[in-house]
């Protein structure tokens, strides 16, 4: 069952620029991503909640005018929702900063585990739910942790 899909209802501010002759020559797209108090609250929004480890980099897609990473992940545990044990998974940029798309790196390019928060794209793809929350340390837990983790 689909949830609503709040943390997508994002603003999303387009500036086209032009050139004297009217041809677009840029264009930025930058995004107001929705702020989770707890990962709870993420998780309550998210379609689905698993812990595991990235397997390597899948390949790209554009997200929000940003060149975002596409990853293989492989699902230790489906702590909220289910889906099957390997998917890709989007990894939505930061806009608009410094450094974008990542600009404190990818958080999906990691050796370690992670919990990562989900928005169903089909069967055997998703991605973050925000750029900002979608992936926490896995640290073993087997449920959702109460606060935020001080580094991600």
């Amino acid at each position: 069952m689909l949830r609503p899909l709040s943390a997508l209802c994002i603003g999303v501010a387009a500036a086209g620029l032009t050139a004297c002759g009217g041809e677009l020559i840029q264009q930025e797209q930058c995004v107001d991503w929705v702020w989770f108090e707890t990962p709870l609250d993420a998780a309550d929004d998210a379609h689905a909640v698993a812990i595991g480890r990235v397997t390597g980099q899948a390949g790209t897609v554009s997200s929000y005018g940003e060149t975002s990473n596409v990853w293989t992940f492989e699902v230790e545990e489906w702590v909220a929702g289910d889906g099957a044990d390997v998917i890709e998974v989007v990894s939505l940029p930061r806009t608009c900063e410094t450094g974008s798309p990542y600009p404190d790196g990818d958080p999906l390019d990691t050796d370690a585990d992670v919990m990562v928060f989900l928005r169903q794209q089909d069967a055997d793809s998703a991605q973050t739910i925000t750029g900002l929350q979608g992936v926490i340390r896995g640290d073993g837990a087997a449920e959702v942790p109460d606060a935020w983790p001080d580094e991600p």
